[in-house]
């Protein structure tokens, strides 16, 4: 005990300490939004740019296309066929919003498949421009930017992208959300209703966030029940949105919500999207609890694994989000009692950020042990969201008065841009390189086109099949994944409800293992049990079959 305390009766401070200021944070350097924009505007123009001619499409990628091509027509009226939960000819797989803008963006730019690859770089500069809006009002300038590098440097993410898939759109629409949320203290009778708009955009884009939104909701109720009476309007408007899609299913699948996820999700048994299910005998849920509840069981120990094999490939935004919470553990002034933060505009965004993340965690961790299907993009949401927030405590946390300086904080400012989007560079553009057939489909897609028959072409699942269909508007029909499970007349019946007549069996490099060459004949085998399966010469890049009944 030192002289004055033991005079006085109060303890002082340990000179040799290092003092904790609420007030002083980190000196944010002046160039940072600028910085963070060239960085990112970099970044996506180099991706563009190498993947312009030969984008690295998949199945969904296509299938999207093929979707935003029916505006002004049928619409969501698809060729390609990749579930068999129901024999209508209409896409029960994703959400609306997602091709409604790839339509569009392909009217306006002319630009044809690539309109997708487009629109997701577009969606990801609207992103940042949307978090830089919360960035102001929680006092830390340059925060879209420099989250949205960040989020760059989470590959599944990145590959989202530039696949043309979901996840960019879905990161708009979910950071309109918080910046509704954030401004209800100020316009509230603007803010809520801007809040139901955007989560049911987020809905059209991906319906599987529909449970994250609606607990997002309960939480908010529970941190603000002030707030309750506001959750009306925004409700209201949230139904009105999504009230267009409801009816496409009423009418089309006799439900407001469909999806083919959904049947997966409540079946007992494990199942892939592309099986061929008898639904009316399907046991589900309601039917066997113990047994639905014990199938989650077994899948939660690989989405474990799944999410921590995730950090393994976000190596940046593990290191933010760790020095986010050093920080705050270094900070000792900073108490996380009944939401006291001493962050400048914190309490509220805080509070907000945090009920989004725990919702938006939790569906995804439901959503992947409910299916069992288990891809570290579906994480995407909850990575913007933890980056948000680890960001903001980053650059607004009290810190020690040593890193007060403007050397550290233009160090941190270097740091936060420069390792994701090194990452994001380096790991794309090393490993997954431009395929000049993507678009065309090279030799394949004329010998498919050269050979086309009037009825129902299959092929095992591949990238092929969707684009075959979005290119020529051609029916053709994933491979059931488990025709190998389901007696022969189910077999019988699959061929004859979708008309298939021709099998496709892609092309094998000649040195190809021989167990590859025996797994990859097994479809024509299988077809072989049901239907007469006959060569056809046309083809000579692949093999050709034509199935019949007869």
């Amino acid at each position: 005990m030192s002289t004055l305390t033991r005079l006085t009766g109060r303890p002082t401070e340990d000179p040799t300490s290092d003092p904790v200021d609420a007030r002083r944070t980190l000196s944010v350097p002046g160039w940072l939004p600028a910085a963070g924009w060239a960085t990112l505007v970099g970044v996506l123009a180099v991706l563009l740019l190498y993947y312009w001619d030969g984008p690295p499409y998949n199945p969904d990628s296509w299938r999207y296309y093929e979707l935003s091509q029916t505006l002004g027509g049928d619409f969501f009226r698809i060729a390609s066929r990749h579930s068999y939960q129901s024999p209508e000819p209409y896409s029960m797989g994703c959400g609306p919003l997602w091709p409604i803008l790839v339509g569009v963006t392909a009217a306006l730019s002319g630009t044809g498949p690539q309109a997708g690859l487009l629109a997701a770089a577009g969606c990801v500069l609207a992103m940042a421009a949307v978090l830089s809006v919360i960035g102001r009002r929680v006092g830390v300038p340059g925060l879209g930017p420099v989250v949205t590098v960040g989020l760059l440097g989470f590959v599944p993410f990145l590959d989202e992208m530039l696949t043309a898939r979901t996840f960019p759109l879905a990161g708009l629409l979910l950071s309109l959300l918080l910046l509704a949320l954030v401004s209800t203290d100020r316009r509230a009778a603007l803010a809520w209703p801007a809040a139901g708009a955007a989560a049911g955009g987020l809905v059209l884009t991906r319906p599987d966030t529909l449970p994250a939104v609606l607990l997002l909701a309960v939480l908010l109720v529970v941190i603000r029940r002030r707030d309750w009476r506001w959750l009306l309007p925004a409700g209201l408007v949230f139904t009105l949105v999504i009230s267009p899609w409801a009816v496409y299913g009423l009418v089309h699948f006799g439900t407001p919500f469909p999806a083919d996820n959904r049947i997966i999700a409540l079946a007992v048994p494990q199942l892939y999207v592309t099986d061929v299910i008898d639904v009316d005998q399907l046991p589900t849920a309601a039917d066997d609890p113990i047994g639905w509840l014990a199938r989650l069981a077994g899948n939660a120990p690989a989405a474990a694994l799944q999410a921590a094999k995730a950090a393994v490939w976000a190596p940046t935004v593990v290191t933010t989000t760790v020095a986010a919470g050093l920080l705050l553990r270094r900070s000792r002034r900073l108490q996380l009692r009944c939401g006291r933060i001493p962050l400048r505009h914190g309490p509220r965004w805080l509070l907000v950020g945090l009920a989004a993340l725990a919702a938006f965690t939790a569906q995804v961790a439901f959503s992947e042990i409910s299916t069992g299907y288990l891809s570290r993009r579906y994480l995407s949401l909850a990575v913007l969201l933890t980056l948000l927030t680890a960001v903001v405590l980053i650059l607004r946390a009290p810190v020690p008065a040593r890193l007060t300086g403007r050397r550290t904080g233009h160090a941190v400012g270097v740091l936060l841009l420069m390792l994701p989007a090194g990452w994001a560079l380096g790991y794309q553009l090393t490993t997954v390189a431009p395929d000049p057939d993507s678009l065309t489909g090279g030799v394949v897609e004329q010998e498919l086109r050269r050979c086309r028959s009037d009825g129902t072409l299959t092929i095992v699942t591949s990238t092929e099949v969707g684009r075959h269909s979005a290119l020529t508007g051609r029916r053709t029909a994933f491979f059931p994944d488990n025709f190998a499970d389901i007696p022969v007349a189910q077999r019988r019946d699959w061929i004859a409800t979708w008309g298939v007549d021709q099998l496709y069996l892609l092309p094998l490099p000649a040195d190809a293992d021989p167990r590859t060459v025996r797994r990859h004949d097994e479809p024509r085998s299988l077809l072989a049990t049901a239907a007469r399966v006959t060569p056809d010469p046309c083809a000579t890049a692949g093999r050709l079959y034509q199935v019949s009944l007869g």
